[in-house]
């Protein structure tokens, strides 16, 4: 699973958020040509670690270690109380910006309430009509509402689980998974879809109505 397999045909914002990033991810960034890249407060360490130059930072920069002032290029500085998350003012930018594809590398791990507040990011992208992915080494997850998404096999991450994110889903599929729901529904009282799997080179999920919940793992 690449980040080109995500995001096809519109330009795509990548996010970098603060927690560690592999160099296969950031060779994965690398590759992404006329990509907008935002660095979400600490995430600017992540670039420089990495060689990355973003094309702005934005945060309140209480998780930055040093001062502000060492960081290059352009910066937007909020107070440290306020109601975004660094990585929601990172999506807001970008979709001021014409972005309607995300990327979130270091978005993944650590504080689980952070991760909580990173999949509920991905549902506010839904209503602007972006769609967002949260990448790592571990776990890739994305919301899907009302449509279908292919999933091309990835030996990384051999399981699949889908789970319903708000109430019902109904019309759910997943062809060319190990498993499809039987009743073709799902509800978010009870984790049917986890383990699955893409058997032959790519599987096709499909929900006519609701927002499925889809997770990557290794």
């Amino acid at each position: 699973m690449t980040a080109e397999n995500h995001c096809p045909g519109e330009r795509i914002c990548v996010v970098l958020g603060a927690m560690p990033i592999s160099e296969r991810e950031a060779a994965q960034i690398r590759a992404l040509e006329g990509a907008l890249l935002i660095c979400a407060d600490a995430g600017y360490a992540q670039a420089m670690r990495h060689g990355l130059t973003p094309d702005f930072t934005v945060g309140d920069y209480d998780s930055l270690e040093g001062s502000v002032t060492d960081i290059e290029g352009v910066k937007l500085t909020f107070p440290v109380e306020k109601d975004d998350t660094d990585a929601m003012l990172a999506a807001k930018e970008g979709l001021a910006r014409g972005c309607r594809r995300f990327l979130f590398y270091g978005a993944l791990g650590g504080r689980l309430d952070h991760t909580l507040a990173n999949i509920t990011m991905l549902r506010y992208l839904i209503d602007f009509g972006a769609t967002g992915w949260l990448l790592s080494e571990e776990n890739c997850v994305t919301l899907l509402k009302d449509g279908a998404l292919t999933l091309e096999r990835d030996a990384h991450y051999p399981h699949l689980s889908v789970f319903s994110y708000e109430g019902e889903a109904t019309g759910v599929l997943v062809q060319g998974g190990k498993y499809t729901p039987v009743s073709h529904s799902l509800n978010n009282c009870f984790p049917l879809g986890v383990s699955n799997a893409i058997l032959g080179e790519r599987a096709i999920i499909s929900v006519k109505r609701g927002i499925l919940l889809i997770v990557l793992a290794a």
